[in-house]
């Protein structure tokens, strides 16, 4: 966990974001990654046995995607500095487990995952 933290946001790249967040000027380097980021280390993790994903909406109604230990409540959320950096504070108290879209990681968290891999090499 600690080598995922330190290092995820090397791997998250504007070609992994979709294209309203690469058209936003003003935002965190974490911005618009919250689900893949999420999706990959749920993955990398050992998927559903000790973390569950949960969603919530952020002041914007945007959505926020973050990881919840099922034993211990702990919260690990790779992107929250884009809200930190800014003075707020993520969305946990309105957020709820949810599951990812598809059982296998999608194609931006594969590649999330592949460069994960090759920064531990």
């Amino acid at each position: 966990i600690d080598f995922i933290v330190s290092h995820i946001e090397k791997t998250l790249t504007d070609d992994l974001l979709k294209p309203v967040y690469r058209k936003m000027t003003d935002r965190h380097l974490t911005t618009g990654h919250c689900y893949a980021a999420s999706e990959a280390t749920f993955h990398l993790l050992g998927g559903g046995e000790y973390w569950m994903s949960c969603c919530g909406r952020d002041e914007t109604g945007g959505t926020h995607w973050w990881l919840k230990n099922k034993a211990s409540g702990e919260i690990l959320d790779l992107t929250s500095s884009q809200f930190t950096h800014f003075g707020n504070t993520p969305p946990y108290a309105n957020g709820r487990p949810v599951g990812f879209l598809t059982k296998l990681p999608s194609k931006r968290a594969v590649v999330i995952i592949e460069r994960l891999k090759s920064l531990k090499k």
